[in-house]
């Protein structure tokens, strides 16, 4: 999946909140939806270049499937919204990949980096080396 990843033409932008301040499920949608809308608002010209934005979901939390549709329809004219098998596309694949590297980013930041992590990645250096840096050339700014 690294290889795969850096050899696409892909920008992303991963959006995250910390739980351990939130109280419940709609403090964190509203934070979220209000992470997603500044992110689209200040872009907004980049996403009218294509005909259509399509959002490819897996519907795991339906918090986050309704946080999707409000926050799209709403501010770009012609979102489409496509339930997926991650096993199906490879993109979506990829997105999931990136995801998870975000996590480590910020577990290897909070020094919550566990030992298996380490084991599996070898030091920090190599992770930052060959999984984080090679990502951060693709992170939508």
């Amino acid at each position: 999946m690294t290889a795969f990843v850096k050899s696409i033409d892909i920008r992303y932008k991963c959006f995250y909140i910390e739980k351990k301040h939130i109280e419940n499920s709609v403090e964190a949608t509203g934070r979220l939806s209000l992470k997603i809308s500044q992110f689209i608002k200040e872009h907004y010209n980049d996403f009218l270049i294509f005909d259509s934005v399509k959002i490819y979901y897996d519907n795991g939390q339906i918090e986050i499937s309704k946080l999707l549709s409000s926050v799209f329809s709403i501010l770009l004219p012609n979102p489409i919204f496509r339930k997926v098998m991650p096993a199906d596309y490879k993109l979506f694949q990829a997105a999931d990949f990136i995801c998870t590297m975000q996590l480590v980013k910020l577990k290897l930041e909070n020094n919550l980096f566990s030992k298996s992590e380490m084991i599996f990645f070898g030091n920090k250096h190599d992770l930052k080396q060959n999984y984080l840096n090679p990502l951060k050339k693709k992170e939508w700014e």
